[in-house]
């Protein structure tokens, strides 16, 4: 997909692995998303990851991950490890090499798989240089900064934010005022399946840059999430350009939006793939006039995205489009939607200022109930 100007921003031209030690990273919620990125991380050479998985961890732990990867080719049996790719990272970018879990023992890799943020400090002897965060955003259901406050060391670990929603690293910065907190935008066609599959379909496609605070001198902030950045465009050698550094993250964050808090929740609503949406003929009378609320809103709030991405989310896919978003994946699946970040928050500010938003709020108010019979539904099944 040929990702328009305005969705660029800052790029970095350097596509030179960092010279520096490896660094130490945590990587929370190894999903579709989370999973591609430690992945990255990995082939860079730059960095070692652990892994915290919850409910695959067993089989994971057992197993691996079986990735089938429009970026990376075929791997089985996938784990992060500790230390350098060696002889590993060369094969990795041969996109029709198979690497077996049974290479990887015999390579003397040690695997950092672990299943909560407990075991993963328990392991670990040295402080994390970046904790990279991948869960959904359900602030209704777990504190992001609750959840990762063992493994952030003051003053020293960067938090990186792969992650839907607006305005998320507020809390993230009042817990943690003295260190870089970043932001990350992802465009990716990544979803797990099975019990240890992941499938990526589309192109990993990263925004990344500082949410600056004052807590910290703004170059150190700048100089800290560019070192992240070069990290990660080193695992995405040739392909560099798909990972850019931008120093106006609240102004991505609303551009994503224009898609995440209109297609993903139109289409949960009437349980509908994006084809289905988009050739229902709502298309120009519900989902093109939501999409120009959002954009009022981040007018409003001084971080307006270009209005040329308007026509391009709205008419990027084919109306045989048979993608259905996360939202309604979660849904489907009996787990908890990312209503609140996608929806909820923006309409808060929206109402402090002043901007009508007649289809969102109705939106999130019929949503709120189909959350309700979810819940019920869910203890009915657990009762």
């Amino acid at each position: 997909m040929t990702v328009p100007t305005a969705f660029r921003h800052n790029e970095e031209t350097s596509s030179e692995p960092p010279g520096i030690r490896l660094r130490n990273i945590l990587l929370v919620g190894s999903g579709g998303v989370g999973t591609i990125a430690s992945l990255v991380l990995e082939k860079s050479r730059c960095a070692r990851v652990t892994a915290i998985l919850r409910s695959r961890y067993a089989v994971v732990k057992e197993k691996g991950w079986n990735i089938e990867s429009v970026d990376h080719g075929t791997l089985k049996g996938w784990r992060p490890s500790r230390g350098e790719f060696g002889s590993q990272h060369a094969s990795l970018q041969n996109q029709t090499t198979v690497i077996t879990l049974e290479q990887r023992r015999a390579n003397g890799k040690s695997d950092e798989v672990v299943s909560s943020v407990e075991s993963a400090m328990e392991a670990e002897t040295e402080p994390f240089d970046y904790v990279v965060v991948t869960t959904k955003q359900p602030p209704d259901v777990f504190s992001v900064s609750d959840l990762i406050r063992p493994t952030v060391t003051l003053g020293l670990t960067t938090v990186v934010l792969i992650q839907n929603g607006i305005n998320i690293e507020v809390p993230v910065i009042e817990a943690f005022s003295t260190n870089t907190v970043m932001s990350s935008i992802t465009m990716i066609g990544s979803r797990t399946e099975g019990e240890n599959t992941i499938i990526q379909l589309g192109p990993d496609i990263q925004i990344m840059g500082p949410y600056f605070h004052t807590g910290l001198e703004r170059c150190v902030q700048a100089q800290q999430a560019r070192e992240f950045v070069k990290i990660y465009k080193a695992g995405r050698e040739g392909e560099e350009a798909k990972c850019t550094y931008s120093e106006e993250m609240p102004v991505a964050r609303w551009q994503k939006l224009l898609s995440k808090a209109t297609l993903n929740t139109l289409c949960t609503l009437m349980r509908l793939d994006v084809g289905e949406l988009l050739s229902s003929g709502d298309r120009e009378s519900l989902l093109v006039p939501a999409m120009w609320e959002v954009h009022s809103i981040a007018k409003a709030a001084g971080a307006p995205p270009s209005q040329d991405m308007i026509p391009f989310y709205a008419y990027q896919q084919p109306d045989d489009c048979r993608y259905r978003p996360s939202m309604l994946l979660d849904l489907e699946n009996g787990r908890p939607m990312e209503l609140e970040v996608l929806l909820g928050l923006p309409l808060q500010i929206s109402k402090a200022l002043g901007v009508s938003t007649p289809i969102l709020s109705t939106v999130y108010e019929a949503l709120k109930v189909v959350r309700w019979k979810s819940a019920q539904e869910s203890l009915k099944q657990h009762s």
